[in-house]
């Protein structure tokens, strides 16, 4: 097992208690009425979510963000 295939399991198991703490997360905030709550849950997590299952959205944003800066350029 290398450290690839442990990133990978890793980035997996991440996944499964990231969509567990939104779905617990939905019913308390759902169950509590705290819809404000409730809508700030879903962003953050969706936010986190995305770059755990998509890691190289980071470097997608980091290049798109150097680009719109025009950093690195001569």
């Amino acid at each position: 097992m290398g450290l690839g295939d442990f990133f990978s399991w890793g980035q997996e198991q991440i996944k499964y208690v990231l969509f567990l703490a939104l779905f617990v997360a939905l019913i308390v905030t759902a169950f509590k009425r705290a819809w404000i709550a409730m809508i700030g849950v879903v962003v953050g997590l969706s936010f986190i979510a995305i770059f755990v299952v998509n890691p190289e959205m980071l470097v997608s944003l980091g290049e798109w963000i150097s680009d719109k800066l025009s950093l690195g350029n001569s």
